[in-house]
This record gives structure tokens, C-alpha cells and sequence, in this order.
């Protein structure tokens, strides 16, 4: 077959290329399956974040429930504490103070030192009920509705009349000014009259009784601390919650020492140099704090 001069061009200048190996079919089924698994890889992630798409939703959901029903279990515990908050009064002292309060049907009450008085804001209209914890001097005013007073201890019941309650940490005491009261807890129910008084440190019984022994009573209402064997550890903390200041013991048995007497308490060097007479010990004050040497 003869060529023309295009047809020789082309097949000389063909012989010169290079064509490309011939690929082995291994190698291409290889790359061939390795860019069915890319595209299968890509396709299962948009799979997965579609389920993640799903579950996130369904979580989000969940979660938003969760969270509802916390915050209804919430409102529910607090409800209470916020009724409280808005309902009752609550008056508290720090120490060196004093706060005199009248309530609304007339009774007025003074609070001593590091204490707390709390009652309802319709007080009177229902009831005469105040809880204690601390100390407070209470004249009643006569009413139909009972006053009562709970403390730790326990409860006082009365019509009207004047009377002191101590409901620390050492003790419980009730005195009698004026009138009578009643005194009970969970096991037991005490009638005082007027002169008498109740000291209560373990055993909740009628041989506690026994009548008030100072004319002006009670003593921190007229400034003075009564001691009747009362230890120097309780006398401090008395004196402390008076004048609010610290003190120190450097020897640790000198708490139990025991003190009897009338102590004026209108000023703190009168009262530190007073027990330090009784005690025979002297105390150094400096600044808030006192240390008995």
C-alpha cells in the first residue's frame, strides 16, 4: 500500500513516541477499589453525621427535658424557703449588741448579744408563736391567743407576763418576772410562777426549780453578770458576747475555776479586773483580745 507524503510524515514522526506501558490489571482493579472505598468512606461520614445530626436532636431534647424538670424540682424544695423568706421576720444580734423589738400586738422583746428571734409576719392575727435561739427578755402582753416561745430546748407557753429565756449551747433557763409561764419539752411539762426559776443542764425535771436569786434580774439586762459556781470558761464566753472581744487561756485548767458573785458589767477593765481579783490571775488585754496568764 503506498502512502502520500502526509501519511510518511505521520508514521515517522510515530515511530520517535513514546506511548505509555500498558497497566497491569492488578494495579488498576487496586486503585480502582481504593477509590470505591474513598467514596464509600465519604459517603458513611455523611451517614454518620446525619445520625449524629439525629441523636444530638434527640439529646438536645432530653437534655432540655432534664433540665425542665431540675428546675421544676427546684422550685419545688426552694418554694418553702422562699415562703419562709417572705413570711417570716428574723432579727439578729451580733456580739456587744442589743436590739429592743415590739411586736404587733404590743409585746415587747429585748435580744441579747449573739441572738436570733424569728416570728411570722402575720403574727397576732393567727398566732403569737417566736422561735429563740440565744437569749431575750420577754413582757407579754396580755391576749387571748396564747404566746408561746420554741427554742432548742424547749417550748414556753403563756398569757401575759414578763419572764427571761437562755437557750445556749450550756444550758436552758427560764425566770420569772412577773405572771406565769409554762415550760415543756417531748417528755415533760413545768409550771413556774412568778419569783421562780428553771436551770435546765442535763436532766429536764422540777428539782431544776428553784426560786431567782438576785433582785434585778435578768442580770444582763441590768448590766451586771450573776456567777453561782459558774465556771470561768462560761463566764468568759459571756464576756465575750458583751464586748466582743476574744480571750485566751494559757493554761487550760484554769477554765473549770469556779466563781460566786454579783459583777458589775458596765465596763470591760471593772469586769476583767473584777474576775481577775476573784480568780487571782491576771489578765492582759490588747486590742479585742484578752489572755489570762
Amino acid at each position: 500500500m503506498k502512502l502520500d507524503s502526509k501519511e510518511k510524515l505521520i508514521w515517522e514522526v510515530s515511530k520517535n513516541v513514546q506511548l505509555p506501558p500498558i497497566p497491569n490489571k492488578d494495579i488498576v482493579w487496586e486503585r480502582l477499589i481504593q477509590e470505591i472505598e474513598i467514596h464509600q468512606d465519604e459517603a458513611e461520614k455523611i451517614m454518620l453525621k446525619k445520625r449524629k445530626s439525629f441523636w444530638a436532636s434527640w439529646i438536645d431534647t432530653l437534655l432540655k427535658r432534664r433540665l425542665a424538670l431540675a428546675y421544676g424540682l427546684i422550685i419545688l424544695i426552694l418554694s418553702p424557703l422562699a415562703y419562709d423568706a417572705f413570711s417570716k421576720k428574723q432579727v439578729n444580734t451580733s456580739a456587744a449588741q442589743k436590739e429592743s423589738i415590739l411586736l404587733a400586738d404590743g409585746t415587747k422583746v429585748v435580744l441579747n448579744s449573739e441572738s436570733e428571734l424569728t416570728y411570722n409576719r402575720n403574727y397576732n392575727k393567727s398566732n403569737r408563736s417566736v422561735h429563740l435561739v440565744g437569749e431575750a427578755y420577754f413582757s407579754v402582753e396580755k391576749g387571748e391567743i396564747p404566746f408561746n416561745v420554741k427554742t432548742p430546748h424547749g417550748e414556753i407557753s403563756v398569757l401575759g407576763t414578763s419572764f427571761n429565756v437562755r437557750t445556749r449551747n450550756d444550758g436552758f433557763e427560764v425566770g420569772v418576772n412577773d405572771g406565769e409561764v409554762q415550760v415543756s419539752n417531748e417528755n415533760r411539762i413545768l409550771n413556774l410562777s412568778k419569783g421562780q426559776l428553771l436551770n435546765v443542764k442535763s436532766e429536764f425535771i422540777s428539782s431544776n426549780i428553784s426560786q431567782i436569786p438576785i433582785d434585778q434580774y435578768p442580770d444582763w439586762l441590768n448590766r451586771k453578770f450573776y456567777c453561782n459556781e459558774t465556771t470561768l470558761e462560761s463566764l468568759c464566753l459571756e464576756i465575750e458576747r458583751t464586748f466582743d472581744i476574744k480571750i485566751n487561756f494559757t493554761n487550760p485548767s484554769l477554765k473549770s475555776l469556779t466563781i460566786t458573785g454579783l459583777i458589775e458589767a458596765s465596763d470591760l477593765d471593772n469586769v476583767l479586773h473584777t474576775v481577775s481579783t476573784l480568780t487571782k490571775h491576771k489578765f492582759k488585754l490588747a486590742g479585742d483580745t484578752c489572755t489570762i496568764l
